[in-house]
């Protein structure tokens, strides 16, 4: 399952105060890539895996979450704008 950094949790705890999140959706380029989208979302769609972690919340579709599954998530905040990393689980 997606693990969260540190840093990603102190960066998205603020826009999860409301019980909101990201959410991350697979769009479909073809069969070897996947683009992820991410959009801030009121709460989880049908069928999402959540991954929650300290008052930080991640809602993934079900492509999503299977393309992320050993991943870590990064984020790092800018301002008014966040830019996002993943790395490997185990590394």
């Amino acid at each position: 399952m997606l693990e969260l950094t540190d840093e990603a949790v102190e960066s998205l705890r603020p826009i999860c105060e409301d019980g909101g999140g990201l959410r991350f959706t697979a769009i479909d380029e073809g069969e070897e890539e996947a683009e992820i989208q991410v959009d801030e979302a009121d709460g989880p769609a049908d069928g999402d895996v959540v991954v929650e972690r300290d008052g930080a919340r991640v809602f993934l579709d079900p492509a999503a979450a299977e393309l992320l599954d050993d991943q870590i998530l990064d984020v790092e905040a800018h301002g008014d704008h966040f830019h996002f990393g993943f790395l490997p689980q185990g590394e």
